[in-house]
């Protein structure tokens, strides 16, 4: 063997391990568990790693929904609902290499997603004006999560989601979107 193939073969191995060393410091945190304030309703998140580049998210919180319910000859009637949800969350990251380039942190699993979601809500602990049944729900979507500082987390999802309502047996779909900020708690 020359020395120049045998200089060629040790500089490709030596690449070869400083690529999988970088690549090492863009796996997503291997755990994190986060109070989570959303737009309507609160909740603790805890998301583990799966593999290098996907996340599993298990959320608990309470929902809160709102809406005009209709009127009648004594005014407008005004409804809300509090709900307790649960939900299984699994985020495939991607673009990670790229935002590392270009400088952005990618921290506390910060980075673009597409998800699918599987949820439960259950029936409501309080309802004024408005009805709501216990129904299941699976949701695709894209999302975006970002980290300010150590411990703030940012959230944005938009999706489609489809749901079931067990009492009524019935199927409808809705667009589904999520806006919440979180603290890292660990």
């Amino acid at each position: 063997m020359s020395k120049r193939l045998f200089s060629r073969i040790v500089t490709g191995l030596l690449l070869m391990n400083l690529c999988a060393v970088a690549q090492d410091s863009l796996d997503r945190k291997a755990s994190q568990f986060k109070a989570n304030l959303n737009l309507l309703g609160v909740g603790l998140h805890y998301e583990w790693r799966v593999y290098r580049t996907a996340t599993m998210n298990l959320e608990a919180g309470i929902d809160f929904s709102f809406g005009y319910a209709g009127s009648d000859m004594n005014g407008s009637h005004w409804g809300y609902i509090f709900t307790p949800v649960v939900s299984g969350e699994f985020r495939q990251y991607y673009g990670l290499r790229r935002s590392a380039a270009h400088g952005r942190k990618i921290r506390n699993n910060a980075g673009n997603f597409f998800s699918l979601t599987a949820g439960y809500s259950m029936v409501p602990l309080i309802a004024k004006n408005k009805e709501m049944d216990a129904m299941y729900s699976i949701a695709p979507a894209w999302g975006i999560q970002r980290s300010w500082g150590k411990r703030i987390n940012f959230d944005v999802r938009f999706g489609w989601a489809l749901r079931y309502i067990s009492r009524t047996g019935s199927w409808d779909g809705f667009p589904s979107t999520r806006l919440g900020v979180g603290y890292v708690i660990w």
